[in-house]
């Protein structure tokens, strides 16, 4: 027999609670509060797509699956799915979702043949 989600303390939304109890079911962690970072608690994309389809389940709501990673904690997801915050718009940035986002803009300028690979290693300049 296993544990069961503890969902988070009063004062949360029933929509915060459901939530909160998906994440723990799919990232198999007894407990998680409504601002912690889905990431962080060690959740990935593939992850997302299981919290997605428990959503669609459990919520009767079918949100675009780039919600989902645009609102990475349980707050800002339900606020969202409430309809209290608009699409795309992040209400919480943690520490992790600011590195992650410094790193993706790399990727994007390596994509876009901005950032040479001689300037990622501090060699030369970017116009070699």
């Amino acid at each position: 027999m296993s544990a069961q989600p503890i969902p988070p303390a009063d004062g949360a939304t029933d929509t915060e609670r459901v939530l909160a109890v998906i994440w723990s079911e799919v990232l198999q962690v007894p407990h998680v509060g409504v601002e912690q970072n889905f990431f962080d608690l060690g959740g990935h994309s593939v992850l997302l797509h299981m919290v997605h389809d428990r959503i669609v389940a459990r919520l009767g709501m079918n949100p675009p699956l780039i919600e989902l990673f645009q609102y990475p904690t349980v707050r800002g997801l339900a606020a969202y799915l409430d309809g209290q915050a608009a699409p795309g718009a992040k209400l919480s940035v943690g520490r992790g979702e600011a590195l992650r986002t410094d790193g993706r803009a790399r990727l994007a300028g390596r994509r876009d043949g901005r950032i040479r690979r001689s300037t990622l290693f501090g060699e030369g300049d970017d116009n070699e």
